[in-house]
């Protein structure tokens, strides 16, 4: 999806390449109008998104306008993201049918192009899954990106050999912390006490598993937050065995940025069960595809329409999903084209966020609706930074920049001192990907995906209301800020886009396992069943594929 078509610049001149005509390139440039991208927010459609859930019922009323689908279908599945194309994958042997939203499934993992770099538009890597692993979920995983074509716990994907490959691992060696002035070295960020602290958690554990396998760790974790679980010795001796050690002050910022990133919150806010579940596995190794998870969900979506062409229906709102008590099933309705659309099924998934629950089944227990609205969310806003050099150009003095997939920018701050709402306005990005880190880098150009989040309550108003030039400039400003003593120039820039994601990242607060608002939250009735990331807690690839397993367990017990 290349939104710089027709005549540019760069295409022009790179076809003049090819003719070996480039000396006649300052002539042919002064020709050209300057380079000037779209300026459209991608991501989520806050004002459409408001008009048609908050009209829900006004728009279902006029009864003429509905078209009747005849028929009954096994499942129907609401949502198109990770963990309904899953679900939509594992049954697409039945009679189902997904309803999405959007032009196009993925959720949050989409992707763009731009002069062949894919980049992503939301999430960007997920943990390399063992085959091995004594953990069912994590075997799970690998077996199904094994069985799209998209992992084979044999081939090289890490060293020189891998390249050529349309993915790639990403460890230690390929992420670098630094100031707006410096690198800091990596012995300077975290401890080799602390390093050996994490590797343990996630090697020889108790590994905080999610779903849970071990009520007693969640009863100990999930009672604390992780800014107080990194703090306390005692319970990391008493649950590990050893001691975390004092973490350096740009490893304590390094972790406030994390947390910010991962989850759009504090570090104090989140659960230390889900902190250490989250934290713990970077300490392994990453799998990166060329423009994110939308591969993973791409390779879905391709399986499901080679089998079934019909089974994904987009460009649908789904505004009610209510219970047949006479004829038995779920009565679902949506939204598209000015027309509402009435199915039938046996079961309902429902693989959407879950406070959309409360206004599209409205059949829901009060207890659960009360529960679901007791959740919070987080906004953020990935800004693609497309760069008219490679990294190896830009940054010719430090090669830990040129061989990085992510990238951590520090202001050597104590962030317990400031307020995040006035920190993370100041300092704009928490954490930098590289877009071409898994094609092994392009040729000519680059992308610095930047995540820009709002760690705080009212961080999804403000968003709301920014203006798409306001962000850009902010941005901007942050970039050349961070990047400009390492090498980069503002002439590098050929331009920036911009996706805002309005609900995508859950809180995992202190108890919501532990005191079962999680389990109160997603309580099935017959034939309803749940299969989202936010079931589990928490924003990840992970979590959204485990719930989609249960639930697809679910179904086929029930029908």
């Amino acid at each position: 999806m290349d939104n710089m078509r027709g005549f540019t610049r760069r295409r022009f001149l790179g076809g003049m390449a090819l003719l070996g005509l480039t000396p006649v390139y300052s002539r042919v440039a002064a020709a050209l109008p300057p380079f000037t991208p779209e300026k459209r927010w991608t991501g989520d459609d806050f004002d459409e998104g408001h008009r048609i859930m908050r009209n829900a019922q006004a728009l279902a009323r006029n009864t003429k306008d509905w078209e009747r689908h005849a028929g009954t279908y096994d499942a129907i599945i609401v949502g198109g993201g990770i963990s309904g194309l899953t679900v939509a994958y594992k049954l697409r042997e039945r009679n189902i049918l997904l309803l999405e939203r959007e032009p196009q499934t993925g959720g949050v993992s989409k992707s763009d192009n731009w002069n062949g770099i894919e980049y992503s538009l939301g999430a960007a890597y997920v943990i390399d899954p063992d085959s091995e692993s004594e953990d069912p979920r994590e075997r799970e995983n690998y077996e199904l990106l094994h069985e799209l074509g998209l992992r084979d716990a044999k081939e090289e994907i890490e060293g020189e050999k891998g390249k050529g490959k349309d993915r790639r691992l990403a460890g230690d060696a390929n992420h670098c912390v630094f100031t707006n002035r410096a690198l800091i070295p990596e012995e300077e960020v975290y401890s080799h006490q602390n390093v050996e602290f994490f590797k343990h958690v996630l090697e020889k554990g108790p590994y905080p598993y999610i779903p849970p396998t071990n009520p007693e760790l969640v009863e100990k974790l999930d009672s604390v937050s992780f800014r107080q679980f990194i703090r306390d010795p005692k319970l990391q001796q008493q649950i590990y065995g050893k001691h975390l050690g004092a973490i350096t002050p740009p490893g304590s910022e390094a972790i406030e940025y994390y947390f910010w990133g991962a989850f759009g919150c504090n570090s104090w806010e989140t659960s230390a069960y889900h902190g250490l579940n989250f934290f713990a596995a970077e300490f392994g190794k990453i799998l990166v595809f060329p423009g994110g998870n939308a591969f993973v969900a791409r390779r879905l979506d391709e399986r499901i329409r080679q089998h079934n062409a019909n089974i994904i229906q987009t460009g649908h709102w789904v505004l009610s999903i209510e219970p047949e008590k006479e004829k038995g099933g779920y009565s679902v309705l949506a939204y598209r084209d000015n027309k509402i659309h009435h199915y039938r099924a046996k079961a309902v998934v429902f693989s959407a966020p879950l406070f959309l629950a409360r206004k599209m089944i409205p059949g829901l227990p009060d207890e659960q609706q009360k529960v679901i609205e007791s959740l919070d969310y987080r906004s953020f806003v990935v800004a693609n930074v497309l760069l008219r050099r490679r990294m190896d150009q830009i940054f010719t003095k430090e090669e830990a920049f040129a061989r990085s997939y992510e990238l951590t920018r520090v202001h050597d701050l104590d962030v317990t001192r400031y307020q995040p709402d006035v920190l993370s306005t100041e300092k704009v990005f928490s954490d930098v990907v590289v877009g071409d880190f898994a094609v092994w880098r392009h040729s000519t150009y680059a992308v610095l995906t930047i995540y820009r989040p709002y760690p705080y309550s009212y961080g999804r108003d403000r968003l709301r209301f920014l203006t798409y030039d306001a962000v850009e400039a902010e941005v901007r400003r942050a970039v050349l800020e961070g990047f400009g003593q390492h090498g980069l120039r503002e002439s590098d820039i050929e331009g920036i886009r911009l996706s805002r994601w309005g609900h995508p990242m859950i809180i995992p607060r202190p108890g919501q396992l532990a005191n079962g608002v999680m389990k109160k939250a997603t309580q099935t009735t017959p034939g309803l069943f749940f299969a989202h990331t936010d079931i589990q807690g928490a924003p990840a690839f992970e979590n959204a594929m485990a719930s989609a397993q249960h639930a697809v367990e679910g179904v086929r017990k029930y029908l």
